[in-house]
């Protein structure tokens, strides 16, 4: 089978990867230079640090590089809450030995780039924008960014890797029947940068997520295998006073750590510069149906973007390939079958992930300081360290395979018991006590039976 994948991105490199192994024979096109020479800095401006768990992991073990890109990642066991600039608020995010892996997207492009390069049936293509798609035919037409010479090329399967702006996606919303949706964030990213001295000196811990919640507005830190700690400064973008637009000096920046940012601002060094010099990059949920048109196909953001509040982003996209993959396995060259299966399987996961990303931002940013939302991981934990099999919907989302939504329907239990300890005085009065002991195991000790007997 001849493929072109367009987007040399996470999800395009994987997938090119997942198929050449099966014998397909696949050209990978990408419209920015390689950004491989030495010369190109990890971690770029316009990148932020992402995190991978055990569904992104899965699908990376499916190309051989599940040790390498942990290699390059850093166990994060939990969130460290800045809560103001004396108090911490420490909450691991599962069991002891799970940890999220936080990694640069820019570095784990790259080994990716690295690797399908390596590839067997791999052709990678770099400065080739797509320009044009006929969906029925599978004809392409590139151009060249070097010398402006365009060229068509021809496939069996044609797949849109190319990110929420995504070329091949808008080909086939220009056809009749096909609804696309976009939900804008009305708040952006900067990526800051804590050197590795600054976070040692300040006691920063290096297997946790830094949050700095400060409601409207919040500062995030990514520990990086090299010390260094990569922080994404999230405001409005406009029309607040503390918004990017909003913040046109110097002054009006330092004024803006000065209040909501204090401890961290001595541990910024070039603010000033890494501030006004790195683009924003929006937040934005992107719907769209159907994915698969003749012998055209979405995967990764270009299908369904979502906001990174929930830290699955990349790891939807590395699942949705070998979704597809396996489709197009089982159906052999029964193209339209495979390509309406895995629409069927995987659409109902990306709706729930996109869902609950939207609503965990709004966690993040306005409730993470909040007593009784401390008090609820609290309990949450309680519950966990009497059953260990008992998880919360993220602890669901992060350390199993559970399609996403599959876990939101396991969570009805589990949150259900919660919201009645939130609503008891008295059993919130001593979460370490014996009546709460009773309570929880009164209402998890057959599920637990039953759980160890499956």
């Amino acid at each position: 089978m001849r493929v072109v994948v367009v987007g040399a991105g996470l999800a395009g490199c994987l997938f090119a990867m997942l198929l050449a192994k099966r014998g397909a024979r696949v050209t990978l096109f990408e419209r920015n230079p390689d950004p491989r020479p030495p010369e190109g800095r990890a971690g770029s401006s316009s990148s932020i640090n992402l995190t991978l768990v055990e569904r992104g992991f899965a699908a990376l073990a499916a190309a051989g590089l599940r040790d390498q890109v942990r290699a390059i990642s850093v166990p994060v066991n939990g969130r460290c809450i800045h809560v103001d600039r004396h108090d911490q608020e420490y909450q691991p995010y599962g069991n002891p030995g799970e940890a999220l892996r936080s990694v640069s997207r820019a570095t784990l492009n790259k080994l990716l780039l690295d690797a399908a390069a390596r590839t067997p049936g791999v052709e990678l293509r770099f400065g080739q924008r797509c320009i044009e798609l006929d969906v029925e035919q599978g004809r392409l037409v590139f151009e060249s960014a070097a010398n402006g010479t365009r060229y068509a090329h021809t496939a069996d399967l044609i797949v849109g890797a190319d990110g929420a702006r995504s070329t091949v996606r808008l080909a086939l919303q220009r056809r009749h029947g096909v609804n696309f949706s976009q939900l804008y964030s009305r708040h952006t990213n900067k990526e800051l940068r804590i050197p590795a001295e600054y976070a040692r000196r300040a006691g920063l811990a290096n297997d946790a997520l830094h949050v700095w919640p400060r409601g409207d507005l919040m500062l995030l830190g990514f520990p990086n295998v090299d010390g260094d700690i990569t922080c994404t400064l999230q405001l409005p973008s406009t029309d607040s006073p503390t918004s990017f637009a909003a913040i046109r000096t110097e002054r009006g920046l330092l004024r803006l750590f000065e209040e909501h940012f204090a401890d961290a601002l001595p541990l910024i060094p070039d603010l000033v510069r890494d501030f006004f010099d790195h683009p924003e990059i929006p937040m934005v949920t992107i719907r769209c149906e159907p994915w698969s048109c003749a012998r055209v196909t979405l995967i990764g953001d270009a299908a369904h973007a979502v906001w990174p509040a929930y830290g699955q982003g990349a790891n939807a996209a590395f699942e949705t390939c070998t979704i597809l993959d396996a489709c197009l396995a089982r159906n052999g060259s029964d193209l339209r079958k495979a390509l309406a299966e895995y629409e069927q399987l995987r659409r109902p996961d990306t709706n729930a992930i996109a869902d609950l990303s939207e609503r965990h931002f709004t966690e993040l940013r306005s409730h993470l300081r909040d007593p009784r939302f401390l008090l609820r991981k609290r309990i949450e934990r309680r519950v966990r360290s009497l059953f260990p099999e008992q998880r919360s919907l993220y602890e669901r989302i992060a350390f199993t395979v559970t399609p996403y939504a599959e876990a939101i329907r396991q969570d009805v239990q589990f949150r259900r018991v919660v919201d009645a300890i939130c609503a008891s005085d008295e059993l919130c009065a001593d979460v370490e006590g014996a009546a709460l002991e009773r309570f929880i195991r009164a209402h998890f000790a057959t599920a637990s039976e039953e759980h160890a007997s499956a």
